[in-house]
């Protein structure tokens, strides 16, 4: 019998049983992530903030069972997140830098590409290598602690029926609507970051959801992902932008950035307008009216 998948919400089991399973699960190995003491401390605390996201995921699909309750123990997986973010901020900053190089080879030395990376590589390499022990034991103890919240939580054990799944699904898209409204409108930074935000949960959820929705889920899900993607590097290019002008990376003074840093601005422009064309289209595409169909999938699940 092959076993079902971490995170995806079986067709076959109770849909309570179901929530309580991955929240287990995957609760789990965020935990033992942040307790891996042995392996590569960067890809640890990784794995353990793309888990969170996942649980975060869940919460905001199951919302409607208990509001406050899936709104405040939402807040505190973000909080135990954001005590671990120092590393993989670091690997992104990198990562800009190399996509940039392979990108406009001609620019590597108009744009100081190659000291900046190296300076950026040598940060990389201070943060990482810290074992962040104590954020990593405080970010563990959150996540125990939201995670046992939810499981004496009687909300849950009523959860029998697709309604709450389909007003969790309806929110995640309706986010993305009022992102993508602001993001065309002002164009600021923290506008996308929703809008990522969004583009990730409604990604999420499609993985959670994939056995009860009709129409090419497969498909649909790899163009969000893509289109997440895309928006994480437009993310990245504003940290980077903000990093340079305020001094976070901690740069050499030699160093100009200035060349570097209207590369970035061009290149957000483009990339831009790209991802808003994209999640115009992909909101007018999204799976609409699924109240209906999850109530009557899982009436015959029951």
């Amino acid at each position: 019998m092959t076993a079902q998948p971490v995170f995806r919400i079986a067709s076959s089991r109770s849909l309570d049983a179901e929530v309580m399973r991955i929240l287990d699960e995957t609760g789990g190995r965020v935990i033992g992530h942040l307790e891996d003491r042995e392996g590569d401390h960067g890809k640890a605390l990784h794995e353990a903030r793309k888990g969170i996201k996942k649980l975060r995921a869940l919460l905001l699909l199951v919302r409607a069972a208990d509001k406050p309750l899936m709104k405040g123990e939402g807040r505190r997986l973000r909080d135990a997140a954001r005590l671990i973010a120092g590393p993989r901020e670091a690997t992104a900053a990198v990562e800009t830098v190399d996509r940039f190089i392979a990108a406009f080879p001609e620019k590597v030395e108009v744009c100081h590409l190659a000291e900046i990376r190296d300076a950026l590589d040598a940060r990389h390499a201070r943060i990482t290598g810290q074992a962040l022990d104590e954020a990593r034991d405080e970010a563990a103890a959150m996540c125990r602690a939201a995670l046992e919240r939810l499981r004496r939580s009687q909300s849950l054990a009523d959860v029998s029926d697709g309604a709450v799944l389909a007003k969790g699904f309806a929110k995640a898209l309706k986010h993305w609507g009022k992102a993508l409204e602001k993001a065309r409108a002002r164009g600021e930074p923290e506008d996308f970051h929703e809008l990522r935000k969004a583009v990730k949960a409604h990604w999420a959820q499609l993985g959670l959801l994939r056995d009860f929705m009709g129409g090419n889920i497969k498909k649909r899900r790899a163009e969000v992902e893509e289109l997440g993607e895309r928006l994480g590097e437009i993310n990245d290019i504003h940290v980077m932008r903000d990093g340079l002008a305020n001094g976070t990376f901690e740069l050499p003074e030699a160093i100009d950035t200035k060349p570097f840093d209207r590369l970035l601005k061009k290149q957000a422009r483009a990339l831009s307008k790209e991802a808003l064309s994209d999640a115009g289209r992909l909101l007018d595409n999204a799976p609409r009216k699924q109240d209906t169909r999850l109530r009557k999938r899982f009436a015959k699940a029951a």
